[in-house]
């Protein structure tokens, strides 16, 4: 039997876990394990709604045990150490609790198939103070302490303990994700007014976009990305193009031939790379941002019995570039490289991996905006409605990878009746 182990239980490491499970594990042709460090999965793309409170961490997250029992795979809990390339096995750390006790000690786990699935980290390219004074969102844990954070603020803003007129938010990165958080930043101080908290609406925020590119969200058409810069600044932000910063302390940033921009609360969401400990690791080559370099096969380039997919994975386009480090890409990967490991289980031909962009939409608060792809590969804007729609059926695709369809519509469902007993903002 086959020893298939997958290491990171993000967007695309789980849906390989649950195919593999479903089609490997079931009947018995290999044993399928699936390694993270955290006990619980979210969907990436939703951690600027967790962190401002629109989204229930709790019930949208994903239990691994629960979700391996049920779909013929094993989870181990654990943080990648090693690859021993020779031996064929992983070396994974000491798990600990809050306390530093160790829970589970280091452990070695043998396979005949690897594949890395470790997703990645925010960026920070080296920016003196960046590291010590701002705060990123890369898991669900972090977009938790930021949620309480923000919210102590606010409240201490309502209850006058805070004298100042205005809070002053700077946001490096105008990605989806520096986007997306400012547009929810603003409705979610508007909600918490609308339950009485004095003091609390939109024009308390001072909320700075800072971009070191010539425009907003570079990887939609420049119509696009226009219309959603005019929506940020209806919204009430002030957006910086051509603003490279090259400092942090801890409260300003300090823009490239420019007077310093003052923060109370400093965010970081300016680009991201895989894990600094995937550098070189056992001799595979890798490119600047810690990713693995992969063949069309999804095969590491320098051992073919390791995989690589999603945010960790360095793969070439063959019309050029590479491919993007978003949940679409992972969700493509994953869907090949099931493929590839169950035709090697079986010995048949692998298949190679081609990105299909099929858009990108960024979510402004309670609409959205952006491109979908049509046939012929031409793009057409979309905004409001059939955007939002299209928004959460991203989510919900992935929801029926892991739950199949029935399942799903129990959740949507389950998730509506939940939140009418429930505050619109999330305040544990």
């Amino acid at each position: 039997m086959k020893k298939i182990v997958i290491v990171g239980g993000g967007a695309g490491g789980l849906e390989l876990a649950t195919q593999l499970g479903k089609k490997l594990g079931k009947s018995g042709k290999a044993k399928i394990t699936l390694v993270d460090k955290n006990t619980n999965h979210l969907w990436k793309p939703l951690l600027h709604e967790i962190a401002t409170g629109t989204l229930n961490d709790e019930l949208d997250h994903v239990n691994y045990l629960a979700h391996a029992q049920h779909n013929y795979f094993s989870f181990k809990q654990g943080q990648l150490l090693n690859i021993d390339r020779e031996n064929k096995t992983i070396q994974l750390n000491d798990v600990v609790d809050s306390q530093n006790q160790i829970i589970f000690p280091k452990t070695d786990i043998s396979y005949d198939l690897l594949v890395m699935a470790i997703g990645s980290t925010s960026n920070d390219f080296g920016t003196p103070g960046v590291k010590e004074h701002c705060t990123f969102l890369d898991d669900q844990n972090s977009a938790k302490q930021f949620r309480k954070s923000i919210l102590s603020t606010f409240f201490r803003f309502s209850s006058g303990i805070e004298k100042k007129e205005k809070l002053n938010i700077s946001i490096v990165g105008a990605g989806a994700t520096g986007v997306e958080l400012t547009t929810e930043l603003f409705s979610m101080v508007k909600t918490l007014g609308s339950y009485g908290f004095d003091k609390l609406e939109p024009s308390l925020l001072n909320i700075t976009l800072i971009e070191a590119a010539n425009r907003i969200l570079p990887a939609l058409p420049e119509d696009a990305s226009k219309n959603i810069q005019l929506k940020l600044e209806e919204f009430g932000a002030t957006v910086l193009t051509n603003t490279k910063i090259v400092k942090a302390d801890e409260n300003h940033f300090y823009p490239e031939g420019q007077d310093p921009i003052p923060a109370d609360i400093m965010m970081w969401t300016a680009g991201v790379k895989a894990p600094d400990f995937l550098k070189d690791i056992a001799g595979l080559e890798t490119n600047r941002a810690n990713q693995l370099v992969v063949k069309p096969t999804l095969q590491t380039s320098r051992d073919d019995a390791i995989f690589a997919i999603g945010d960790c994975a360095c793969s070439a386009k063959p019309e050029g570039g590479f491919t993007p480090a978003t949940a679409q890409a992972a969700h493509q990967m994953a869907s090949i490289c099931a493929k590839n490991l169950i035709a090697l289980v079986n010995g048949n031909k692998l298949s190679t991996f081609a990105y299909n962009n099929k858009g990108t939409i960024i979510s402004l608060a309670n609409t959205a905006q952006g491109v979908v792809t049509t046939i012929g590969k031409n793009q057409m804007g979309v905004k409001g409605w059939m955007a939002s729609c299209i928004y959460k059926m991203l989510y919900r695709f992935h929801q029926v990878a892991l739950f199949g369809i029935f399942k799903t519509y129990r959740l949507i469902r389950a998730n509506k009746v939940y939140r009418t007993a429930r505050t619109t903002v999330n305040m544990d």
